[in-house]
């Protein structure tokens, strides 16, 4: 589908291949020539600020001090991967006209012939190549920005409230670019719709399981609470919706089966199954940090938030390895 919405799998004869989108090949361009190496300025300055406090005589900044120092590291060495994949774009980045002012001789009667067909072609393959590393690099380096921009706003010891609103809003600009590049990476509805869910209630999970931590003090107590109940109650509607989907697949066999037909694919328990246990999990944790600030119990139900949350991050990554798979398709 992905290769569908990019160029028709079929073309006629004597026609170059275009670019799709049209304006891909600039926004790369104009991608890595500015706004690439301008984070990375900004992510290297960060990192230039922050490194002499990382001294041992200095107070700390932050409670992960060196975590923070490496993300912003990482999201400038992103973004200049970004700048090399970009001109790396542009060495195979060539128009028809181009190709017919250096091979004249290969276009006969205001057409190309084969061979410069496949010239084009081929730098178009590379082209598209070298810009999708562009754009992986430059989304990765943002999303290390974000989640550097997030660590540092954690303090040492325990976090007092206002601070609350400083690792929020930290937290929903990088949930949004996250949410952003979701949106980008599958084409099929549904399977986006399930991604987004996926996506959601791992980001959930880890949030609820750092802020279960005794060190996080009872705000933290109370903030993964309201998280684990909010996911608990979006893995409540999941369920139900399983639950019809089952019904629903298990009537289909039947009336199937009545007219002798070729039965259907029998119903999947397993989803239903999953999500009833995350409902179940997930509830009982919120129950347990909203009545009790005993440290064995944050401590278990840190543990558990974290299960859940590898549990929907596996299925996400299981559904991009599925759509990959379909963009490799002829």
């Amino acid at each position: 589908m992905r290769r569908a919405a990019r160029a028709p799998r079929r073309l006629p004869r004597d026609t170059w291949q275009p670019p799709l989108p049209l304006g891909y090949a600039a926004s790369i361009q104009g991608l890595g020539g500015f706004a690439a190496p301008l984070l990375a300025g900004a992510s290297f300055t960060m990192a230039a600020l922050l490194l002499p406090t990382l001294a041992a005589a200095q107070p700390r900044f932050a409670r992960w001090p060196d975590a923070a120092v490496s993300l912003f590291i990482a999201s400038g060495l992103a973004q200049i991967g970004a700048v090399q994949a970009a001109v790396w774009a542009r060495r195979y980045d060539t128009l028809p006209e181009e190709l017919a002012q250096w091979w004249p001789g290969e276009m006969q009667g205001g057409r190309p012939t084969r061979w410069l067909r496949n010239v084009q072609r081929g730098h178009a393959t590379l082209s598209l190549r070298w810009a999708d590393r562009t754009r992986g690099f430059y989304h990765a380096g943002i999303v290390l920005l974000l989640s550097g921009t997030l660590v540092v706003g954690v303090p040492p010891g325990r976090v007092p409230g206002p601070r609350w609103t400083l690792i929020g809003t930290a937290a929903v600009g990088l949930a949004g670019e996250l949410a952003w590049l979701v949106h980008a990476a599958f084409f099929d509805p549904a399977r986006r719709r399930a991604a987004h869910g996926h996506a959601a209630a791992a980001v959930a999970g880890l949030v609820a399981a750092t802020a279960s931590l005794p060190s996080f003090g009872g705000t933290g107590r109370v903030a993964a609470g309201v998280v684990l109940a909010g996911a608990a109650a979006g893995h409540g509607v999941a369920t139900a919706r399983a639950v019809r989907e089952v019904r629903a697949a298990r009537a289909v066999r039947a009336r199937r089966a009545g007219r002798d037909t070729a039965p259907a694919a029998p119903p999947r328990l397993w989803p239903t199954a999953a999500f009833a246990t995350g409902t179940a999990v997930l509830a009982a944790g919120a129950g347990l940090l909203l009545t009790t600030d005993s440290t064995p119990f944050r401590t278990a139900v840190a543990t558990s938030a974290a299960l859940v949350a590898g549990a929907h991050l596996a299925r996400f990554v299981g559904l991009v390895l599925v759509e990959r798979a379909e963009d490799g398709e002829e």
